[in-house]
């Protein structure tokens, strides 16, 4: 009875040990959980657009800031000068254009005139003609004078030698009157420099572009910054998300959609809600490497197939902001759904 009862007991064991395994194995299969994960959130190094000297900082290290609070300021003088440069600049473009309209409307005006002075000059070439016509018959019938007919070819020719005169004067006033392009287009670069060199005036106060909080800011005042040159970043806390590796042959039972709570080390008793919004689709190996155009081969082999690990990117829900620190620990556990897997199959 004694063998016969332990016999029972051991196999009940392996029994109750085989049924643990496979409760186990299809809890990871329909709920995959990784241990390997961290908390994350878009960065972005605020820097200044314009070089110039820091004059003052708005902010303290780590604190929170609204979108289009003030972060620090350049010293905004030479940027001002320039700007004033540039509108006076403007504004003698701008009156030279001017100028030049009123030169224009005097050029037009003077070949007006001279257009109705060849007109006056053709009517006087037109009557000449018309006499002399008239009077030339009549000399030879006896009833006027060669002197008159005389005097009519003189009075022809000096209407026709005045109409020449008219038409070379109008000819020069119409030469003369020239266009504005050059100075409208002196005016339009004058402009630019204007909106270039304010927008330089505007950039020397330098605000958040989002909503988050300020970390690495070691630089006081009075410092010169350079343009692209990091003063201190800003963590974007609209974004916080937790990054999961999870090995290569879990990723088939994790869907785009799927929810998932993520356990940070710092409290690990409450979950944080959050939903897998992108699965990474590439990792580099550590074996593989290139020198002069050629792979290099380790001589020897791991011969332990081990399976990589890939991200997993869950979107947080409204996640405490004492616990959401860039960097944190956490673990992920995936709840199980229906939908469409990583690699774009259907997830049964």
């Amino acid at each position: 009875m004694r063998s016969l009862l332990g016999k029972i007991i051991g196999y009940g064991i392996i029994v109750a040990t085989i049924v643990l395994i496979y409760v186990a194995w299809a809890t990871n299969v329909t709920s995959p959980r990784s241990d390997v994960a961290e908390i994350e959130a878009p960065i972005v190094h605020i820097s200044s657009t314009v070089p110039g000297r820091v004059i003052a900082i708005e902010v303290s290290n780590n604190a929170r800031v609204s979108k289009g609070d003030i972060l620090f300021r350049i010293d905004p003088e030479p940027y001002q000068l320039r700007l004033d440069q540039a509108q006076a600049e403007l504004r003698a473009a701008e009156s030279e254009v001017a100028q030049g309209e009123r030169n224009i409307a005097t050029e037009q005006s003077n070949a007006d005139v001279a257009q109705k002075q060849i007109e006056r000059a053709q009517f006087n070439a037109d009557l000449a003609q018309q006499t002399l016509d008239r009077l030339e018959p009549l000399l030879e019938r006896g009833f006027v004078t060669a002197q008159q007919v005389d005097q009519a070819r003189t009075t022809l020719n000096d209407s026709l030698v005045s109409l020449e005169q008219a038409l070379q004067q109008s000819q020069g006033a119409t030469q003369i009157i020239g266009t504005l392009d050059t100075r409208k287009a002196q005016v339009d670069t004058a402009r630019a420099t204007v909106a270039l060199t304010q927008r330089d005036l505007d950039n020397t106060i330098i605000r958040a572009p989002f909503d988050g909080r300020i970390v690495g800011l070691v630089m006081p005042p009075g410092e010169y910054v350079i343009t692209g040159q990091t003063v201190f970043s800003l963590i974007d806390t609209s974004g916080w998300e937790a990054v999961a590796f999870f090995r290569e042959t879990e990723l088939a039972s994790i869907t785009i959609g799927d929810e998932a709570q993520v356990f940070v080390m710092a409290d690990a008793k409450n979950p944080i809600q959050g939903t897998v919004s992108a699965i990474g689709w590439g990792v580099r190996s550590e074996d593989s490497a290139t020198i002069l155009g050629l792979p290099l081969v380790s001589n020897s082999l791991n011969w332990v197939k081990v399976a990589k690990r890939f991200p997993v990117y869950i979107h947080l829900h409204e996640p405490p902001d004492g616990l959401m620190r860039v960097g944190a620990s956490a673990v992920v556990v995936i709840s199980e759904s229906q939908g469409e897997t990583g690699d774009g199959s259907a997830k049964h």
